[in-house]
């Protein structure tokens, strides 16, 4: 074969990996996948202020690595996306740790410790590849460093990852810089919010993982107030592509009327409800687009924001939904986009419904099928219950008896100057009890 090895040059190459199009929140999270990946119980994400000198530190308790191991995950494209990965595994391109850092940072060292053979230490220094123009990965990180692995000397077994010359986020300013300072402590509230989203299924349930930022556990953020009584769970969907299983579940959020003020205000999300309604797409639990309408032409208007749809798929269906390199876009497939569209339609649908008529039942529609004879009504984070006058042995009870006002009252909640029938049962939201108690 005749052809000319054209090696890229390592310092414009090294430079130009920066230029991903990563926010802080999505960077970090890259990390932590990796530390779910590596079957962490817990992850530490700590931001250290000191002005230009100020350290980023991302720590869990996960497998670890030994040398060899290590030395292959600093490479660039440790792993080709094509691979067949393990079902649990987050990464796809063996880019994440590498690109996510190089956006953040200067200088990433990584130290990891293992049951087996030890730790070690590696140090991605972008200064060092522009000065000697090669990819010299060194075999230890700058001494100031040091002291931000003490956590990690203290666990059986896990990694660590420094960033230091944070040029992006705090470039020159000095340390006593209270506004600099404010800026940053703002941004690590950000990077809360966004790992409390998208690993909020992760950090649920019996195996879950836990999060610290700087000391303070991070509380996940359920898109879908699923354990409202006023939310309505839709039907699912099980969609079939190349063998494999996509999980389409809409939900139809409660009106405001029905959540409290701290609670509609927390259900709002990073970016307020208009824009969190649409798809929420899920890769082994994770979340990668959070409300979306996929393309589909709609526009994120105020009567369809209480509808949001969970996707999941599993990570051997990433290059058909075009999982990007950050992990924070998705496109769903053309063999799927039908039936994804009529999906969407039916939620908004509903949405449109509930946002414009608030006194819709709290019941999912499989319990309104069953003809409860007990109505459950939200008013203002207060649950009542009135009389289904649809139900058979109500409609014959209005037929035969001679007491038809009285009937009526029982079955009605309000009277006429919008004040509760003295018949209506009221009780804190939660409160469980049955027709034969009432």
């Amino acid at each position: 074969m005749d052809y000319d090895l054209a090696e890229p040059n390592a310092a414009s190459l090294a430079e130009s990996l920066r230029a991903f199009s990563y926010e802080l929140p999505t960077a970090i999270a890259d990390l932590v996948d990796n530390s779910i990946t590596a079957k962490a119980n817990r992850v530490w994400v700590d931001f250290h202020w000191d002005g230009a000198n100020s350290v980023i530190v991302v720590t869990d308790d996960g497998s670890g690595m030994n040398e060899k191991e290590l030395v292959a995950a600093m490479r660039p494209g440790s792993q080709s996306p094509l691979e067949r990965r393990e079902p649990h595994d987050l990464g796809r391109f063996g880019l994440g740790l590498k690109t996510a850092s190089f956006s953040q940072c200067r200088r990433v060292t990584v130290r990891s410790k293992s049951t087996r053979r030890g730790w070690a230490t590696r140090c991605w220094d972008h200064d060092h590849i522009s000065k000697v123009n090669a990819w010299q990965l060194l075999r230890s990180g700058d001494t100031n460093a040091e002291p931000f692995f003490e956590r990690l000397t203290n666990l059986e077994s896990g990694t660590a990852v420094v960033w230091q010359n944070l040029d992006r986020l705090v470039a020159t300013q000095v340390t006593d810089d209270s506004k600099a300072q404010q800026v940053f402590l703002q941004r690590a509230d950000a990077v809360r919010r966004h790992l409390a989203m998208v690993f909020h299924q992760l950090m649920s349930g019996n195996k879950r993982v836990t999060i610290l930022l700087n000391e303070n556990i991070v509380e996940p953020w359920d898109p879908f107030l699923a354990r409202e009584p006023a939310t309505q769970i839709l039907p699912e969907s099980k969609l079939t592509l190349r063998g494999e299983c996509v999980e389409v579940q809409p939900y139809i959020l409660p009106h405001h009327s029905k959540l409290s003020k701290s609670k509609h205000d927390e259900a709002g999300g990073l970016n307020g409800w208009n824009a969190h309604q649409g798809f929420y797409v899920y890769r082994n639990r994770r979340l990668l687009v959070a409300g979306e309408w996929l393309g589909f032409g709609w526009a994120k208007e105020e009567h369809y924001k209480l509808a949001r749809i969970r996707v999941e798929i599993p990570n051997e269906l990433d290059h058909d939904w075009g999982i990007d390199v950050t992990k924070s876009r998705a496109r769903p497939p053309i063999s799927l986009r039908d039936e994804l569209r009529s999906i969407g339609e039916r939620a908004r649908k509903e949405a449109r419904r509930v946002y414009t008529y608030r006194g819709a039942r709290l019941a999912p529609r499989a319990e309104q099928e069953r003809m409860l004879l007990w109505e459950p009504i939200a008013r203002h984070n207060k649950t009542f219950y009135r009389l289904n006058r649809d139900h058979p042995l109500l409609r014959q009870a209005l037929a035969q008896s001679s007491d038809r006002p009285a009937l009526n009252a029982l079955s009605t909640p309000c009277g006429r100057d919008g004040s509760i029938s003295p018949y209506f049962y009221q009780c804190e939201r939660g409160t469980q009890f049955s027709s034969r108690s009432v």
